[in-house]
């Protein structure tokens, strides 16, 4: 990113890692499983019908495993993931906001927005700013 003179700007987003998507349909579920796997991330998909939805994506090599079934949020708890997907009723929605919430471990965000592509990947950015060491930037090497 462009910045005064002395001052050097980067902005980088990186994989959350392990995305779970509840959908609840087979709409939600492919635009939630595009956005976390354009981000980097490897995606379970768990919903009625998921592997019919997602069949473009699967045996092309992506980080994917889709599966056919009803969710359950207690079976859910024991799962290694780092983000949860889900836009379904609001009753439904807070059994999945307290499992998650229950478990032990990172805070894990749920996503509850159909659309939302920055919700999976973590955004960095850097300053360096050379001015602050009066212009000599082998003060910052040295320190």
């Amino acid at each position: 990113l462009p910045g005064p003179t002395g001052e050097a700007n980067t902005l980088s987003l990186s994989p959350r890692g392990r995305v779970l998507c509840l959908g609840p349909d087979a709409d939600t579920l492919l635009a939630q499983t595009i956005q976390a796997l354009a981000a980097g991330n490897a995606v379970l998909a768990v919903a009625p019908g998921a592997p019919a939805a997602l069949s473009a994506l699967t045996g092309k090599g992506l980080p994917l495993a889709a599966i056919d079934g009803r969710p359950d949020p207690v079976e859910a708890r024991s799962l290694r993931v780092d983000v949860v997907a889900f836009s379904g009723t609001p009753e439904a929605a807070r059994i999945v906001r307290k499992v998650i919430a229950d478990r032990a471990g990172p805070i894990v965000p749920l996503v509850s927005e159909v659309y939302y592509p920055a919700a999976y990947a973590h955004e960095r950015a850097v300053c360096v700013d050379t001015t602050a060491a009066g212009g000599n930037a082998s003060l910052l090497a040295a320190a």
